[in-house]
């Protein structure tokens, strides 16, 4: 690939769409594909037209530098809600056609990199000579398993195959999803420095490679179960805040125009492999279904005590009775949610939800805080709680067999850094719906 130093400086290069015209971006041209980043190295042409655009990019001060992307994402982006996924596709999408006119090389797509896959940071943006070197991420990033230490801070995730559309993309007005409170979160704390809060997480390269691997995460989900989910009232939404290859606003978008990625004109060299996060069930020689015969459902909800960041919910001894004494007949679904305020206090803390029986406990889900702090002038969403999805099944009955006396779901705002002496955040309500069903194996 060639890149013309001299035209990128002067604001010249390929022509591009102005803007990402929903279901015309694109149609003109051959898809961009977008490749891992753990198959690419410092020379591949992605990898060298990302790294000049954000040098050039740095160095100016029009609606093209990198100062105005990571405003973009500080004041105008949609966290902690199902504007989430859309907003920032679009954003991404417009990036790369920034990318393109800077250096040239149209057909630049941005790698995505999925931390399951290849586990560690891609060298080229851990060598101190390149431009994707980000000097305030995390000690020891550059050596960190993230594979293993996302593991080993929560076991729950989004499930690709068989998620609802709230679950998956989130609630409105607020409320995340799973794929976002459970995946994007974590590489978010892990990764560290500028990319632990809103405010600053764009100015690190490795943001724009990770949210590439969530919206690969999302076309996934898309192909499998959401092209029926999505409600009318969501795709006929707008997001806002973006800025086309020659650097001016593009308006109001619709959501409409952002479910499918060919539409923006690239797509994955491969989405996730089916099914990623999904458990087969295992019954009795020759059964391979349970079917439903009935149940009951418990709808649980508690409010935080003023100045307290821990909630509690205890579950109703019926249900814990029946679960205490259920074999692989039982089926159980639980599904809640925990809010808090949404204050600084609640930057950098992570929300460790716990059941607990007998002197007993098991994690029921650990999330890092993101939270979108609104700033005067921006958009007028995020003015809500800040509210982090949990759930559980079965996994939970090993716990209440062993144990005795109620059982009781607690959260709470760990302090990632106690040494700041922060006061806590303040709780606001804890939230859970429990089913179990009845069923036989056939």
């Amino acid at each position: 690939m060639r890149l013309n130093r001299r035209a990128a400086l002067l604001g010249a290069g390929a022509t591009v769409a102005a803007g990402l015209v929903a279901g015309t971006a694109g149609a003109q041209t051959p898809l961009r594909i977008r490749r891992s980043a753990g198959d690419l190295t410092a020379t591949s042409d992605d990898v060298v037209a990302f790294g000049e655009a954000v040098r050039l990019m740095k160095r100016r001060r029009d609606g093209l530098s990198w100062d105005r992307q990571v405003r973009i994402h500080h004041v105008d982006a949609r966290h902690g809600n199902g504007l989430f996924l859309p907003w920032h596709r679009l954003q991404l999408a417009h990036l790369e056609r920034i990318v393109a006119r800077l250096t040239g090389h149209e057909s630049f797509a941005m790698p995505y990199w999925d931390w399951q896959e290849h586990r560690f940071l891609p060298a080229w943006v851990t060598d101190r000579d390149s431009p994707l070197y980000e000097r305030e991420r995390a000690r020891g990033v550059d050596e960190l398993d993230f594979a293993a230490a996302r593991w080993a801070e929560s076991p729950y995730t989004a499930r690709l195959a068989s998620d609802d559309f709230e679950t998956f993309c989130g609630k409105l007005p607020e409320g995340q999803g799973m794929v976002e409170g459970y995946g994007h979160n974590h590489i978010h704390a892990l990764i560290g420095g500028a990319m632990r809060h809103p405010r600053t997480s764009a100015r690190d390269p490795m943001f724009w490679l990770h949210h590439s691997n969530v919206d690969r995460v999302w076309a996934t989900w898309h192909g499998l179960r959401g092209k029926n989910l999505y409600p009318a009232d969501w795709t006929a939404l707008t997001v806002t805040g973006f800025v086309d290859a020659a650097g001016e606003p593009v308006g109001d978008l619709p959501v409409s125009g952002a479910l499918e990625t060919r539409a923006l004109g690239y797509e994955y060299d491969r989405l996730y492999p089916f099914p990623v996060f999904n458990v087969p069930e295992a019954g009795p020689p020759g059964a391979t279904r349970r079917v439903p015969l009935g149940g009951r459902s418990w709808t649980l909800r508690a409010a935080a005590e003023p100045g307290s960041d821990r909630m509690t919910l205890a579950l109703p001894d019926e249900a814990v009775a029946r679960m205490r004494e259920a074999d692989d007949t039982l089926m159980i679904e639980a599904v809640g949610a925990v809010a808090y305020a949404r204050e600084a206090a609640l930057e950098d803390r992570s929300l460790e939800i716990r059941l607990a029986s007998g002197g007993r406990e098991r994690s029921l889900g650990s999330s890092p805080t993101f939270v979108h702090i609104p700033e005067a002038g921006g958009h007028h969403a995020h003015r809500g709680p800040y509210v982090l999805p949990f759930r559980f099944g079965e996994e939970v009955l090993n716990l209440l067999a062993a144990a005795d006396g109620p059982a009781v779901v607690s959260v709470a705002a760990e302090d990632l850094l106690p040494e700041a002496g922060r006061p806590a955040p303040q709780g606001a309500w804890i939230e859970l719906k429990l089913t179990l069903t009845e069923t036989r194996w056939a």
